[in-house]
């Protein structure tokens, strides 16, 4: 049964529970200039972030730089929505598997990657922590997604169930979901592997991972893993900055690839200044859901009431047929508001952090820059590092005052 469960709770690329916002995201009607403004303009919504991470001061440093390249792993991208069109170029995409644009597997990137790059060219429009900087996706796809069909298929034919029932159903299909299971982290690993090793050749400086990729998890397939470390540690051995999600099941959380100085392990906080976690009601059962915890948390970046963009076509919410069965989605808008985002939101906040110290001073190493980012986060929990909060939350300014005063070599 653990095994089951655990599966169940990370059956999508990069997501466990709760690694996509909690519900659809809630627009949130605010004042609105009525034309469009300048792209570095951030938006309303944004200003509470801007405030409390001293973004604006810190962009009188720098607001990045073109020459910086951030590699951006997921499942998928909409290349052509107006806030990342020129400045998100197309880069891997996996083999063996579909890349049909779709919200599930089209929107979680988007997001990601508007968060680090987007430039502000709509009324209603954002502008990224990183703007001047450049973004390259890597699209790992989706396979034939087997445990979502059955699921939809179980929940249409049992439209009154309950996660237990579903939980049950499972059970008795224990082969099909051991099978699954397998199949699923052999794609992970694999176009996670191939994508990071293509981002590093193409110059990426920096790289994202929104994604939880915990060691006891992946362990279970020592194959698998391997070329994963393998990825990771041509990485670094190639000075790249790399920077993932902690994950989203609010557990204790021992390893991760690479290490604490050269991997950043990022967990997700409140704007309040609270560690994130909460518990949530679906189909009558009640799912923990908060930032995971441990020896390798590095930093933490609030993803609560965080302006994203989504997909800007109507056509990817509804969809007949995808890997994952029938898309049925409501379009509202090419921007929206997260009332939770996870850790999958927070991260490009760090990893835009990265990119500007990388921008400012590309002479220094990926683990001077990591270091840098600790030292100037604000310390948050138990004084000094714990293993709820990390290093504390980063703070775009006295980071990049570090990185300016950091000696040449």
């Amino acid at each position: 049964m653990p095994l089951i469960l655990s599966l169940i709770c990370s059956t999508l690329f990069f997501l466990a529970v709760g690694d996509q916002p909690t519900s659809q995201p809630t627009s949130q009607s605010t004042s609105q200039p009525t034309t469009a403004p300048s792209p570095l303009t951030p938006a309303p919504q944004q200003e509470p972030y801007f405030k409390l991470l001293q973004v604006d001061r810190a962009w009188e440093i720098t607001r990045g730089s073109p020459d910086c390249l951030v590699g951006v792993i997921d499942t998928g991208f909409d290349f052509f929505h107006p806030a990342l069109y020129g400045r998100l170029e197309p880069g891997y995409f996996a083999d063996g598997v579909y890349h049909t644009d779709f919200v599930t597997m089209d929107s979680h990137g988007t997001a990601v990657t508007s968060i680090i790059i987007a430039h502000n060219v709509a009324p209603d429009g954002m502008v990224g922590f990183a703007p001047a900087c450049r973004a390259i996706g890597a699209c790992s796809g989706m396979p034939e997604h087997a445990l979502a069909r059955m699921q939809q298929e179980f929940f249409d034919e049992h439209p009154d169930a309950t996660i237990q029932d579903w939980q049950m159903q499972m059970v008795q299909r224990a082969g099909d979901l051991q099978t699954f299971g397998q199949t699923w982290i052999d794609y992970i690993t694999r176009t996670t592997a191939e994508a990071i090793r293509y981002l590093v050749d193409h110059n990426a400086r920096v790289i994202n991972i929104s994604a939880f990729l915990p060691e006891h998890l992946l362990g279970r397939y020592p194959d698998f893993a391997r070329r994963l470390d393998d990825a990771f540690d041509y990485a670094i051995e190639k000075d790249v900055v790399m920077v993932i999600g902690a994950g989203n099941t609010a557990t204790l959380v021992s390893g991760y690839p690479g290490d604490k100085d050269t991997v950043l392990v990022v967990g997700a906080c409140l704007l309040d200044g609270q560690r994130w976690e909460t518990t949530v009601e679906r189909r009558g059962m009640s799912i923990k859901q908060g930032s995971c915890l441990g020896p390798r948390l590095s930093v933490m970046a609030p993803m609560d009431q965080l302006l994203i963009a989504r997909l800007h076509e109507k056509g990817f919410y509804d969809v007949e047929d995808t890997p994952m069965g029938r898309q049925d989605a409501e379009y509202d808008g090419q921007y929206d508001v997260t009332p939770f985002g996870a850790t999958s939101m927070a991260t490009p906040i760090v990893t835009s952090l990265a990119a500007l110290v990388r921008s400012l001073r590309p002479d220094l190493s990926a683990r001077e820059v990591i270091d840098l980012i600790k030292k100037g986060a604000v310390d948050m929990g138990e004084p000094g590092f714990d293993e709820l909060t990390g290093h504390g939350r980063i703070d775009f300014l006295k980071t990049l005052e570090l990185a300016r005063a950091h000696p040449a070599k």
